[in-house]
């Protein structure tokens, strides 16, 4: 039986859905105003953004070898941070959001003699438990600035994203009737079920990684609404740092979407709709976000190199 015509990852739907969603976004913001809110960038607040996600980036490598740890791997921090910069680069080169630079940071953890299945896992949980983190704190943040500008932001979309992120804050805590469904009379879920009981066990041997985890998630989550504060100031928007925190959450949970390129086009378009909630003109959420974007493309492009170490 001969084998169909392999197709490339850049003839993926998911791809050439970005172009056309960036497009649209720039579109809606009018492109003029976007081009001349970035060019007016304040350029010392960008090199300072850039800055502030380096460490956010070093952190979030060394949650990612402790929770490996936690999964009974051998993760030493400084081969993760490496192998974590690699993944920054490859986010920016090859498609699938954020997917192309964990896929590659899973295939580097094994090849340090770690089963390949757990080393998913860990990559699969230290992508999980930072954006969890990241809704608590965009939860936390939210509640504080209604009660702080209740005249502001006390309206219906506001409640409506509150009563989401404190779904999403809560759902890893509601048991869910496994026992019940395993036994189900439909096959496909009926494995399914068993599938994700072993999931949970394995979740139970890295709980304590995750506990002790937490502090890093937590500064992570903070470094990168500071970088995106940064981002905004940069382009004028003159919201507090409480306030970007609150939005921070869904816009970088749409940059980790696994579509098109380094999550251009997504966390552009949860940055007009979010930081719009604020009152914050289209071209200018657009551009904070762009510039956001752009501190990870400098940090691909510094991390390049790390592809010559041996690690």
């Amino acid at each position: 039986m001969r084998e169909g015509p392999k197709r490339w990852p850049w003839c993926s739907p998911r791809v050439w859905l970005m172009p056309p969603l960036l497009f649209a976004v720039v579109w809606y913001a009018n492109p003029g105003a976007l081009w001349t809110t970035l060019s007016r960038a304040d350029p010392w607040l960008v090199a300072l953004s850039v800055a502030v996600s380096i460490p956010a980036s070093i952190l979030a490598a060394a949650r990612w070898a402790a929770i490996a740890r936690g999964l009974g791997l051998v993760a030493p921090n400084e081969r993760l941070v490496l192998m974590y910069a690699r993944g920054i680069t490859a986010n920016m080169l090859l498609p699938g959001g954020t997917l192309s630079g964990d896929l590659l940071r899973s295939v580097q953890l094994s090849r340090l003699g770690n089963p390949l299945v757990r080393c998913v896992l860990s990559v699969f949980l230290d992508r999980c438990s930072g954006l969890w983190v990241l809704c608590v704190l965009s939860l936390l943040a939210a509640v504080s600035v209604v009660l702080q500008h209740g005249a502001h932001f006390a309206h219906d979309k506001m409640f409506a994203y509150l009563l989401t992120l404190t779904g999403v804050a809560a759902a890893p805590f509601i048991p869910l009737p496994l026992d019940a469904v395993e036994r189900s009379r439909i096959v496909w879920v009926a494995a399914l079920a068993a599938r994700w009981e072993q999931m949970r066990e394995r979740l139970r041997l890295a709980r304590p990684a995750l506990v002790s985890s937490v502090w890093q998630s937590l500064a992570v989550g903070l470094l990168s609404a500071c970088t995106l504060w940064i981002c905004g100031m940069a382009v004028g928007i003159s919201l507090s740092y409480p306030v970007i925190l609150a939005a921070a959450a869904p816009i970088f949970i749409m940059a980790a979407l696994p579509v098109g390129v380094g999550g251009f086009g997504t966390r552009e378009v949860a940055a007009v709709i979010v930081l719009g909630l604020a009152g914050v003109k289209g071209d200018l959420a657009i551009a904070a976000a762009l510039l956001f974007g752009l501190t990870a493309v400098l940090q691909g492009i510094l991390a390049a190199p790390l592809f010559l170490v041996k690690s």
